[in-house]
């Protein structure tokens, strides 16, 4: 047992693969994210300018966040 787990933690990673594993994680979670901005835009409706962007870009960033407050208070 003792084996496994210290060959498992000797692996070695490349930077390169990190990269690809955030890329390959990202994807998904962007996609949804935008997905849930564009179709939760009330809020968005009074905004302007900068203020628009960066609520638009907090809603695709916080998107579980959001979608977890909203079943709960529905």
């Amino acid at each position: 047992m003792s084996t496994k787990i210290r060959s498992l933690l000797d692996y070695q990673i490349s930077i390169a693969e990190l990269i690809a594993i955030g890329v390959i994680l990202g994807i998904p979670y962007l996609v949804i994210g935008g997905i849930w901005a564009a179709t939760h835009t009330e809020h968005l409706n009074q905004m302007h300018g900068a203020d628009l962007a960066v609520s638009f870009l907090g809603s695709i960033a916080s998107w579980p966040v959001l979608l977890f407050s909203d079943i709960c208070m529905a």
